[in-house]
């Protein structure tokens, strides 16, 4: 027995979804401090640290402001070069100069700024995992 032919007027079977597109990230981001503007390039951003409801960019030593959750900034930045280290801090990796293991097994991450910022042992999975790529 032959399979009946479809209708000529027969809707065409359902297309794939495309998958979603990649979010589009900025290059920079406009900070103001003292009343002046500055155009902060994401590739300069050292590490982020969660402020309440702002979230502190450290850039080459200075200290700027945002308007935005961390979680909510990190959607906006290169996972592949940003990574979260701590409930309130994340960190650009290519700023990252080296991990010194702490008791516990948290850790402190000196920055090549000669800052440090802190790594729980609930993000290190995921800083050793983006350190290996």
């Amino acid at each position: 027995d032959a399979e009946p032919a479809p209708a000529a007027d027969a809707p065409p079977p359902p297309a794939e979804p495309a998958p979603p597109p990649a979010p589009a990230r900025p290059e920079r981001f406009l900070v103001r401090k003292l009343r002046r503007e500055f155009l902060i390039a994401a590739s300069d951003i050292d590490w982020l640290q969660a402020e309440g409801n702002y979230v502190g960019l450290h850039v080459n030593g200075h200290d700027y402001l945002l308007r935005a959750t961390l979680t909510d900034f990190l959607t906006q930045l290169d996972p592949a070069l940003f990574v979260r280290v701590h409930r309130s801090h994340a960190v650009n990796l290519s700023r990252l100069r080296e991990i010194e293991p702490l008791d516990g097994g948290d850790a402190r991450l000196h920055m090549h700024d000669g800052s440090t910022v802190p790594c729980s042992r609930r993000y290190r999975e995921a800083l050793r995992g983006a350190t290996a790529a």
